[in-house]
């Protein structure tokens, strides 16, 4: 329970005082007054480590209940005070400042060194009900890679439109796989085994069918003669 320095509060529980609780770290659940998600996050910030105040971050993102302004506007009132400054490096790892335009630069540099063909890149192609704008795409293997730039695939919003798109897609039988930031520049050996993987399992279903319609069709040959 977090209270104004000097006011009691109840012996059971476990008492967070604190130098000021202003009107807009306050909010309502059920009645209850609660400290709102940003106040708790810079109380939070005092008390965990890194990694745990990442996972806290993302499970406010989860719960759609994170507003990186409101956080901004909690540590603007701090004033300096412990834990703002590992919140504001929390910040700055949880929104990194790829644009667009980096990602696909990263992610074509990527294919480039790892000895993969190149794709066409901004191509449109048309699923089955309507016509998408891909970042890559492999024609051979019918493979496309959408590249999830934090400022475009962030919101719920964002990701049924994805998701429909992607399903359209499919449905054309095109293959799509989705990267992020994290995709290009972290995990990257992991990224282009899954590219290549992706594109030998095509190559394999197409020889199979190759295969199919060669053999069918002696098969048809030598029935007439």
């Amino acid at each position: 329970m977090t209270v104004p320095r000097g006011q009691a509060g109840p012996r059971e529980l476990v008492i967070h005082r604190s130098r000021a609780l202003a009107t807009d770290d306050v909010t309502d659940v059920d009645g209850i007054p609660v400290t709102s998600v940003a106040r708790t996050l810079l109380d939070l910030a005092t008390a965990l480590s890194s990694r745990d105040l990442e996972y806290a971050l993302d499970r406010a993102e989860r719960l759609e209940l994170f507003d990186v302004a409101a956080v901004e506007d909690v540590i603007a009132r701090a004033r300096g005070r412990h834990g703002t400054k590992a919140l504001r490096v929390a910040i700055a790892g949880w929104r990194p400042s790829d644009t667009r335009s980096e990602l696909e630069a990263r992610h074509l540099e990527l294919v480039s060194g790892s000895g993969l063909p190149l794709p066409q890149v901004n191509v449109v192609l048309r699923g089955e009900l309507h016509e998408h704008a891909v970042d890559a795409y492999w024609p051979a293997s019918k493979l496309v890679v959408q590249l999830d730039g934090f400022a475009y695939h962030r919101t719920r919003r964002d990701r049924e439109r994805d998701a429909t798109t992607d399903a359209d897609l499919e449905l054309a039988r095109y293959r799509v796989l989705r990267l992020t930031w994290d995709d290009i520049m972290v995990h990257a050996k992991r990224t282009v085994r899954r590219i290549r993987a992706l594109q030998d399992r095509a190559a394999a279903v197409d020889g199979r069918r190759s295969c199919g319609r060669t053999s069918g069709g002696h098969g048809r040959a030598g029935r007439t003669t």
